[in-house]
């Protein structure tokens, strides 16, 4: 990790604690910003995401988007939903990734961003990483560029906050 970076870890306890995370969230968050979901199957990404756009007050909630690369949601912002499990490099040249990502009216979720993260290499979105640690519990941290400090600092203090 770069010295750039910043890291804040939350642990969550029970799916509650998650949602809460994305609710404090989506009061800070701002158009244009990117985010890449990563952990394995069942960790909560797609739990964050729905949640997140609940927040944001859509009406319409999100699934998983596994067999649909990029489903979009209406709310304060828009939330752009990519889940990229199924695709390969070949794929993100088509599904028009590039023209969602930083739009100023709207969030970028990214869910499996392996190949697009090699194929934008110079983007620096914000990153939640989902760790399963036994039962209901995770570990999400959430880390981005220097830019995000004040952004990750504001959710840790929150968080915090209970």
């Amino acid at each position: 990790m770069a010295k750039s970076e910043v890291t804040n870890i939350f642990k969550s306890s029970c799916p509650e604690d998650t949602a809460r995370l994305a609710a404090l969230f989506a009061a800070l968050v701002q158009g244009g910003t990117a985010v890449f979901l990563e952990g394995p199957i069942g960790a909560g990404k797609t739990f964050f995401v729905r949640e997140l756009a609940a927040a944001l007050g859509a009406r319409r909630l999100p699934v998983s988007a596994s067999f649909n690369l990029m489903r979009s949601y209406r709310g304060r912002l828009k939330l752009y939903h990519f889940d990229l499990f199924r695709a390969g490099e070949a794929d993100m040249e088509n599904i028009g990734l590039d023209e969602y990502l930083g739009r100023a009216d709207g969030i970028t979720l990214v869910e499996w961003p392996g190949e697009a993260g090699r194929i934008f290499a110079g983007l620096e979105p914000l990153k939640f990483e989902f760790k399963l640690a036994g039962g209901d519990r995770r570990v999400i941290t959430a880390s981005g560029p220097a830019s995000a400090h004040g952004l990750l600092t504001a959710l840790k203090e929150a968080w915090l906050k209970k």
